[in-house]
């Protein structure tokens, strides 16, 4: 059954790229890109078609969650074709994020001034994995990452979908086989990162909610880090940060330090999996409130100094 579903989505990975290409929806470089080569934009459409075919071999359960991970995609994939304002993406993405909350029955199980705080993380969390799928590799290799440390911990704490993890497993499996690459053939785009980072918020808060600990967050740990230390460093700098750059860590290992893209991609998904192994899967019990805030601290003070000194190696200017 799973080599079934595996070449399943492979063939739609196959028929989409022909697709793209015949209908030039692409990404073209320009002089902020990480790549020189006009490549195929939206491969990670496979990410919401595994959760559909999920949900009708399993009798349509979680409906709602579907329906919202079905409204960004379709939102999300319209952006990659034609650029939407900021507002509508916005808008839609609040409506999908209560639309997967009600699914999960949030709304009744935390107090309402809880509330704005997870929308906030909810709608954090898409937009900065929208801003990974940077160089070759990073968003495939951390989302799997992410749901086969899932799948780990659903062998004692069994209160996850574990059908949808192993469909999303081999949609990413299949996505990599086309984006892990020196040359990628595809890229994950809007549609694959954001509708990536929907099903990410929704296991999440799932398991906040079974057990009420917000270590789970070192969940994204590694990639969190990054993309907080550069917006920072972005904001201290004057820079809008909803302009494209590519100042993150990866992408100064890959384009100016140049590394190889898949060597920087296994680097930073080794180092999550080597987190989610020691605190969350080898051991039942949850780092406490103190060992969570000593990880995020050491881990900015690590990257700031590993950063700086990657800087000073490739002339890179710092504030």
């Amino acid at each position: 059954m799973i080599l079934t579903y595996f070449f399943l989505f492979l063939l739609i990975g196959l028929l989409y790229y022909r697709l793209a290409l015949r209908f030039e929806i692409v990404d073209r470089p320009n002089s902020r890109s990480s790549h020189s080569k006009v490549t195929v934009r939206g491969g990670g459409i496979i990410f919401p078609i595994a959760a559909l075919i999920w949900w009708g071999a399993l009798e349509f359960q979680n409906t709602l969650m579907i329906l919202g991970l079905v409204i960004v995609s379709v939102v999300s994939f319209w952006d990659d074709i034609q650029s939407l304002s900021r507002k509508v993406r916005f808008l839609m993405q609040f409506i999908a994020m209560s639309l997967a909350f009600y699914d999960l029955d949030l709304f009744s199980q935390v107090d309402w001034y809880f509330l704005p705080i997870f929308y906030f993380i909810a709608l954090g969390i898409i937009n900065a994995i929208n801003f990974m799928d940077g160089i070759n590799g990073i968003s495939g290799l951390y989302g799997l990452v992410f749901f086969g440390s899932l799948l780990a911990v659903n062998t004692y704490l069994p209160i996850f979908q574990n059908e949808l993890i192993q469909y999303e497993i081999l949609a990413l499996c299949v996505f990599l086989l086309f984006n892990l690459r020196k040359r990628a053939l595809m890229f994950a785009g809007d549609v694959g990162s954001i509708s990536l980072a929907y099903l990410i918020i929704y296991f999440l808060t799932r398991w906040y909610l079974e057990v009420g600990e917000w270590s789970i967050i070192l969940f994204l740990l590694i990639y969190g880090v990054d993309v907080v230390m550069t917006m920072a460093r972005r904001i201290r700098k004057g820079e809008k940060l909803s302009e494209p750059h590519r100042t993150h860590l990866y992408q100064i290992l890959a384009n100016e330090y140049k590394k190889s893209h898949v060597i920087v991609s296994i680097g930073y998904a080794a180092l999550q999996a080597l987190v989610n192994f020691i605190f969350f899967i080898n051991t039942k019990n949850y780092p406490s409130p103190l060992i969570s805030s000593l990880l995020l601290v050491g881990t900015g003070i690590a990257y700031f100094l590993f950063r700086n000194w990657i800087s000073s190696k490739v002339n890179v200017k710092e504030p």
